[in-house]
């Protein structure tokens, strides 16, 4: 094969190598796709041991937050810090700023319905109270999830339970 060659009047150079710039970049990105797998088979990490982990951490919060509940008391009234007496005054607070306007600074109602009742609509668990307060209700309830924080939110349905 000649080195030059002449199609319909033009001259062309045959290239034998690619550019110096592509040949580092190729080499250079399987060295490093090399290196970066010997590091991951060889290192000891997995996805799943990352997972072990965390859920040990959380094991031991919980133990130790179970630790600090007295005796027979139900596991919701056991919070991070054990202080139920300061998530109901946080609670108040939060009441008192946004939820007083519809449903009465005690709780027994005005626009919104009563919250000293034994039951509610949508019940009135912990786990009832936090879906309605952070996603709110059809017909007036505002959804709360986005300005309140989770201990706030918490603080409230702490209130809201506490509330005869």
């Amino acid at each position: 094969m000649s080195e030059k060659h002449d199609y319909d009047g033009i001259r062309y150079r045959e290239e034998k190598n690619a550019p110096v710039i592509f040949r580092i970049l190729f080499y250079g990105i399987i060295t490093w796709g090399i290196v970066f797998m010997g590091y991951f088979l060889f290192s000891g990490w997995s996805s799943e041991g990352e997972f072990l982990h965390k859920k040990k951490a959380k094991e031991e919060l919980v133990a130790k937050n179970s630790a600090q509940a007295p005796p027979g008391a139900p596991a919701a009234l056991v919070h991070r810090e054990g202080k139920k007496d300061d998530y109901i005054a946080m609670g108040k607070a939060e009441y008192a700023a946004r939820c007083a306007v519809c449903h009465g600074v005690d709780g027994k109602g005005g626009i919104g319905p009563d919250l000293t009742g034994k039951n509610f609509k949508y019940g009135k668990s912990e786990a009832a109270l936090t879906e309605t307060i952070a996603k709110g209700r059809p017909n007036g309830m505002p959804a709360f999830g986005n300005e309140l924080s989770h201990e706030k939110m918490e603080g409230v349905v702490q209130y809201v339970l506490s509330l005869q």
